[in-house]
């Protein structure tokens, strides 16, 4: 009675993720993700039809190629998760080993008096391939999407131990677990129907975090750089700020300019002046602690922020900045271009009042000084002072 009551539950929970997920499928069919996993639904769909005409068909399909479908359904669930990891494809071939391995046995045991042969080994290739799918899931290091994969892998491994007992049970003891264990039983209906429900939820939670992600990203990363944009620098200001005030700590700020970009963009194209951006942006994620932020604030703009740092320790590191950027001959492939840039830096220096505004504006006006001092310089704005500290060889930054 109650495995009658929870396959007729999941017979109903599948025909409706089947409709929704292949909705999902048609709107947008070059997801190869979409896809397979609408055939996965497919194929439980195809088991539930197989048992309802079984008396009408074929032993070889209503008790032979049936005993596939569920296992069936996770192999292509894993082939989905390969899609959507753009991962290679070893696991695909390791689940379809493990279907062609069952596949004679359920043959050769569709003639038996009972299924329970079939059953518990459908229970060991349906164990198999969820094991499969936890290691794809949990060996995903998209940090977007940790938390459905943690929680679908989670509940995977707890789904998989049921399984593996009901596999002991029928093999060991040589007995249906359902008839004979009827606590197992009651477990397994209820880990059926929360793998059903859980599982497709799950995966729409993957595909909505990735998009919310990159939508995210999209809105705070400059596109050409890879670097953060304004919106994004300006939000990394004020988290680092508020966690200034927090815990007391300095913040610097460097506000760097190109020197004669324009030029270079007139001798050598925007293309060109495109590639020195990407470049340089690159350059100095290069040169930076992790704990510190590149973003693009306009044009040939960048702003750098020194978390835990005041003017004394973040001055050796930007005068050496100035210096190896000056240096670097291969900020435009095939082609030898000085590039030189004028920084202008400003910090908290303990001010637990310092709004982004004003910190911003004295990093502008130590840049504006650099610049008028005859650039490729740092220039320090530091308690209303300014002080200039210029490079012993100075360039204008010409080509």
């Amino acid at each position: 009675m109650l495995v009658g009551a929870t396959l007729l539950i999941q017979d109903v929970q599948l025909l409706c993720f089947t409709i929704v997920f292949g909705v999902l499928a048609l709107q947008r069919w070059s997801d190869r993700m979409r896809r397979w996993l609408w055939y996965s639904f497919l194929a439980n769909t195809a088991g539930a039809v197989f048992d309802l005409l079984g008396t009408h068909l074929p032993t070889w399909i209503s008790r032979g190629l049936n005993g596939e479908m569920i296992p069936l359904s996770y192999a292509l669930l894993n082939v989905a998760l390969v899609y959507f990891d753009r991962r290679s494809k070893k696991a695909v071939w390791i689940s379809g080993i493990i279907l062609f391995a069952g596949l004679p046995f359920f043959l050769a045991w569709r003639n038996a008096p009972d299924r329970m042969h079939s059953d518990v080994l459908a229970d060991l290739l349906i164990a198999l391939e969820c094991i499969v799918t936890t290691v794809l899931l949990l060996g995903g290091r998209e940090r977007s999407t940790r938390a459905p994969r943690l929680l679908m892998g989670g509940f995977l491994v707890v789904f998989v131990g049921v399984e593996l007992v009901r596999v002991w049970v029928g093999f060991s003891m040589g007995v249906n677990p359902d008839i004979a264990t009827p606590r197992l039983a009651i477990v397994s209906a209820v880990t059926y129907i929360v793998n059903i429900s859980l599982l497709p939820l799950a995966v729409v939670w993957m595909m909505q975090s990735r998009v919310e992600w990159d939508l995210l990203r999209q809105s705070t990363v400059d596109p050409l750089t890879g670097a953060l944009n304004r919106r994004g620098l300006e939000q990394a200001l004020e988290r680092e700020l508020a966690r200034c005030r927090r815990y007391g700590e300095d913040l610097t700020i460097a506000m760097l300019d190109l020197d004669h970009f324009k030029r270079m963009n007139d001798k050598y194209g925007h293309v060109a002046g495109d590639a020195i951006l990407v470049n340089v942006a690159q350059f100095l994620g290069s040169q930076l602690r992790e704990t510190d932020v590149v973003g693009r604030f306009g044009g040939e703009e960048f702003v750098l922020l020194f978390p835990h740092a005041d003017i004394a320790k973040s001055s050796p590191i930007l005068e050496q900045l100035c210096q190896a950027l000056r240096d670097c001959a291969d900020l435009l492939p095939s082609t030898y271009v000085r590039v030189t840039a004028s920084f202008g830096v400003t910090s908290t220096s303990g001010r637990s009042t310092s709004e982004a505004g004003d910190l911003l504006r004295e990093a502008d006006v130590a840049l504006y000084r650099a610049k008028a001092n005859g650039r490729n310089q740092v220039c320090y704005f530091q308690s209303g002072i300014l002080q200039e500290r210029t490079p012993e060889s100075k360039t204008d930054g010409n080509t």
